[in-house]
């Protein structure tokens, strides 16, 4: 074998071996290798953040089953006969596309296995739409231990008049967490069959409550003041 090839899997099989993502775990979908996958779990939080304007999913990504997947789209030249609602940011988002056929389906975008924070909030866009009243699926967890647990369900939203992207956020780690704990983020969805049905995220950012708290004071020095004098 090449020196240097033999070298490179040494150095895969040692990082590995000290408390990253099993190899086993990497190949999730359709065997292929991701770079981002080693990642150790606590600098995997600091990479979840993704407006998708890069054109790429990465870390977060795609382990539908079937037909449906999640597909970075341009607002200027959308995959689907219809152009969505103009981004809150940007021009680009990831998109559920389906095949010529309109075929339904779920889809999954999950993170790998990061370090959550006690306070860590998630905040990301939604847009969700379909022919019928919560005919599409769109839902949050988070997976700890392999118990999943659902943060937030947005099918109320989905109806034949939404033509609104919307930002929404979630407390990733319920109270009782006061330490730093290991999770997985799992988004959830279905697309049916009809021309109307979407569902499109965007701007995904995961923050503590402290780092909040700290752009908001920053935005207004009188609310800085107030935490002041209630911290005396």
């Amino acid at each position: 074998m090449n020196k240097s090839l033999l070298t490179a899997f040494f150095l895969v099989i040692a990082i590995c071996s000290a408390g990253r993502v099993p190899l086993s775990k990497q190949n999730v979908r359709k065997q292929v290798f991701r770079p981002f996958m080693l990642v150790d779990p606590l600098t995997a939080r600091s990479l979840l953040n993704n407006d998708f304007e890069n054109g790429i999913e990465d870390p977060w990504y795609d382990s539908s089953p079937n037909t449906v997947h999640w597909v970075v789209e341009d607002f200027s030249s959308p995959t689907a006969s219809y152009t969505p609602p103009a981004p809150l940011k940007g021009t680009k988002y990831l998109r559920a596309t389906r095949d010529e056929q309109l075929t339904p389906g779920l889809l999954i975008l999950r993170t790998v296995v990061f370090t959550a924070l006690p306070g860590d909030v998630i905040s990301f866009d939604f847009w969700i739409r379909s022919k019928y009243t919560g005919g599409n699926t769109l839902d949050l967890v988070v997976s700890l231990d392999d118990v999943e647990t659902t943060l937030l369900s947005l099918s109320s939203y989905s109806t034949s008049v939404n033509f609104e992207w919307r930002r929404i956020s979630s407390p990733i780690l319920d109270d009782s967490f006061t330490e730093p704990t290991q999770v997985t983020l799992i988004f959830y969805a279905f697309c049916g069959s009809n021309d109307e049905d979407a569902i499109a995220i965007d701007d995904i950012v995961i923050e503590s409550v402290a780092d909040v708290t700290s752009s908001l004071s920053k935005d207004k020095p009188a609310l800085k003041e107030a935490m002041t004098h209630q911290q005396v």
